[in-house]
């Protein structure tokens, strides 16, 4: 027999199951747009990690990302957690850009005398092995991507031009440990050892699938470049033999981010404390006041407004934020062949060799000087010229130190600082920060002489 429900019963009932109906529903409506996924705007200029492998588009983003690392490491940023740079580094270490600020930290630098547990060039050293990596993720995922353009060869021939840079300005025992896809410490390497490892990069470079003409004279000018650093001048020329002199590679810039903008750039115009030197300590040459088109100047010397000391000159190669950084070019090519020339004691060769490096200059072929050493001063003094500003002094006053035979303290600035009552150190490259000590298989370099 049927059960009739009270009206008042069934009404409370229907508005219980109307209310439980209105909370699944809102439950049910609250699951399919959530709060997140309304907050969440897209973003068609963000590639997820995911994304990255296997597609060009990836690879493209790997190489732009590689590009600015790379900047960063050789001129530094001018923020977002961005090192010195080793424009900057090689500069003060050198006699190219005299210090005209205060920081005690950067002024080491300048003296010859840096500590491992120096902080201000920590990052620096960091972002060489950041570049590096970067370099060589970037190469893998063209190669992966199936790109058929010299990408792939160029940013090989980045990676190992970091290894040139260390093994040029840093002590020797710079180890190469990688970080994918786990990280493994490398073992200390000998300056011989970077720049073997840097003439391999380069032959891997040349191999590679659709290599482009830009990333072939970048990678035949790298390999004369590790080279000559290894005595091997006549391989150097040979090397180097098919880059135009026209050939120009830059990084560049931008202004969009702090990181992106120049460092040495700010450091410069704006702190005055990064200024071309002149005669710096005894041995330095006169970049300042030479009136050489190959570092253009501005200013009158007069004192820094950071010190009130130092004569403030500024090189115009950096005189924006957005500034490019040259890399290489065809006038060091040349440079190389001349001082294979001047190896094999063919000097007309040495002369010819060395007004083809002034040419896009306009300037005339220099005059033999009359004696072999004559002619290493004058060799070595246009490599100053025509490669400053490019992180390589450091590395030229220690091969006239390792090859030449010419003794520290007459290449190098010495003696007397010129503010501070402070007397110069002894330095002839830069240690590796104590950071490395991280590496089990570190100590610390291996030694420190030229």
């Amino acid at each position: 027999m049927a059960t009739t429900m009270h009206p008042r019963k069934q009404s409370a009932m229907f508005a219980r199951g109307a209310r439980l109906t209105g909370a699944t529903l809102a439950a049910t409506l609250l699951a399919a747009c959530s709060t997140d996924r309304l907050l969440k705007a897209d973003r068609p200029d963000q590639i997820s990690p995911g994304a990255l492998a296997g597609s060009l588009q990836g690879a493209a983003a790997l190489y732009a990302g590689a590009l600015g690392d790379l900047t960063v490491a050789i001129s530094g940023g001018n923020g977002g957690g961005a090192g010195l740079g080793m424009i900057m580094a090689v500069g003060y270490l050198s006699d190219e850009f005299a210090f005209g600020a205060t920081p005690p930290e950067l002024r080491e630098m300048d003296l010859r005398s840096v500590r491992e547990q120096n902080g201000a060039w920590l990052q620096t050293y960091i972002d060489q092995h950041r570049a590096r990596a970067s370099a060589d993720r970037a190469a893998a995922a063209l190669k992966a991507a199936g790109a058929s353009d010299g990408r792939q060869a160029e940013m090989l021939a980045m990676s190992g031009m970091i290894n040139l840079v260390l093994g040029e300005s840093y002590c020797s025992g710079a180890p190469i440990s990688t970080a994918e896809p786990d990280l493994v410490y490398g073992d200390p390497q000998t300056t011989t050892q970077l720049m073997q490892s840097a003439a391999a990069k380069m032959d891997a470079a040349l191999a590679a699938t659709g290599i482009d003409a830009k990333s072939r004279n970048l990678a035949n000018l790298l390999k004369g470049r590790a080279l000559l650093n290894q005595g091997q001048f006549a391989a150097a020329a040979a090397a180097v033999a098919t880059v135009p002199t026209s050939f120009d590679y830059r990084l560049q810039h931008g202004t969009a981010t702090p990181r992106q903008q120049s460092l040495v750039f700010n450091y410069s115009y704006n702190v005055q404390g990064l200024l071309v030197g002149n005669n710096e300590g005894t041995n330095g040459l006169n970049f300042a006041t030479a009136n050489d088109p190959r570092v253009p100047v501005d200013g009158t010397g007069a004192p820094s407004v950071f010190d009130q000391r130092t004569p403030a000159w500024f090189f115009r190669g950096f005189n924006a934020f957005g500034h490019s950084v040259k890399i290489g070019s065809g006038v060091e090519a040349r440079l190389i062949e001349a001082e294979a020339a001047l190896q094999a004691g063919n000097t007309a060769l040495f002369l010819s060799k060395l007004g083809e490096a002034r040419a896009p200059y306009s300037m005339s072929a220099p005059t033999d000087p009359g004696s072999q050493a004559a002619r290493v001063d004058l060799l070595f003094r246009e490599r100053a010229f025509a490669l400053f500003g490019q992180a390589r002094r450091v590395g030229d006053l220690r091969r006239m130190v390792r090859q030449y035979q010419r003794g520290a303290e007459t290449v190098f600035p010495t003696g007397a600082y010129h503010k501070d009552n402070l007397t110069r150190g002894t330095d002839v490259n830069i240690v590796i920060p104590i950071s490395e000590k991280n590496n089990s298989k570190f100590t610390g370099c291996l030694n420190r002489s030229a």
